[in-house]
């Protein structure tokens, strides 16, 4: 038996998110599907390292299979990707410890949310980015982000429906800059809770519009309450980038 770590990159625009659901469009179903015509008609499940919602990105999701067929690294990496259809693609695959799990282990997570300031919208990024009338002033976004740093209880910035046994999670590093004419707001941390980052996203964008004072994000995630939080963030703005594991 070998264990596998693959890593993804997806458009999530047309997937109903990340995990199999009845009647319904999802990376998981279109990954296991091409790892089981792979793997000679074989019943695959796969571990992700995060489950993204409907119509979020990926640059780095990371997998993690067991099978007793064998295959080379090409194999694996050709052969999946000729059953994936054109907005899922694996970029890399290795064998790893037999002990490795995709979601267990991981010690990391970086999520990036773009955002665009235009008057006119776009057209070619309309499902690539949040698209804003209003300008931003970074400044008062950053000083409000990095009020978030540190252990805290996120429930305020939870979605109704998360099944996380706890909301306490620990956001490692923040980040808000120019990219060319886009916004990057990035999150790192081990964990998230179900839509964390995007109802974020979605209040920082009243405090860079100055609807909100900075501090406000930090009075608000003390008062433990979904209701005194803004509107979630669109899905299409948001990208699990990376994924990181070990020390």
């Amino acid at each position: 038996m070998t264990t596998w770590r693959l890593k993804l990159e997806y458009d999530g625009t047309e997937f109903s998110g990340w995990q199999v659901q009845p009647g319904v469009r999802t990376v998981q179903e279109e990954l296991e599907g091409s790892l089981s015509k792979l793997l000679g008609g074989d019943q695959v499940r796969v571990v992700a390292a995060g489950r993204t919602d409907t119509g979020v990105h990926a640059w780095g999701q990371v997998v993690s299979f067991r099978t007793s067929r064998s295959r080379t690294v090409r194999q694996v990496l050709l052969g999946v990707n000729r059953g994936l259809p054109k907005d899922v693609r694996c970029v890399s695959a290795e064998m790893v410890d037999f002990d490795f799990h995709a979601n267990a282990d991981v010690t990391n997570k970086l999520y990036r949310y773009v955002l665009r300031v235009s008057e006119a919208g776009t057209a070619l990024r309309r499902f690539r980015l949040w698209s804003v009338r209003e300008q931003l002033d970074l400044v008062v976004m950053s000083e409000a982000l990095s009020l978030l740093e540190g252990e805290h209880d996120f429930t305020t910035f939870r979605a109704a429906g998360c099944v996380a046994k706890s909301p306490v999670r620990t956001i490692a590093r923040t980040s808000v800059a120019y990219v060319g004419d886009e916004i990057w707001v990035e999150i790192e941390g081990r964990g998230f809770l179900r839509k964390m980052v995007r109802n974020i996203v979605g209040s920082l964008y009243d405090v860079g519009t100055g609807k909100r004072d900075p501090n406000w994000m930090s009075e608000i995630l003390e008062q433990k309450d979904r209701d005194l939080a803004s509107a979630t963030a669109p899905a299409q703005g948001l990208y699990l980038v990376r994924v990181d594991y070990g020390a």
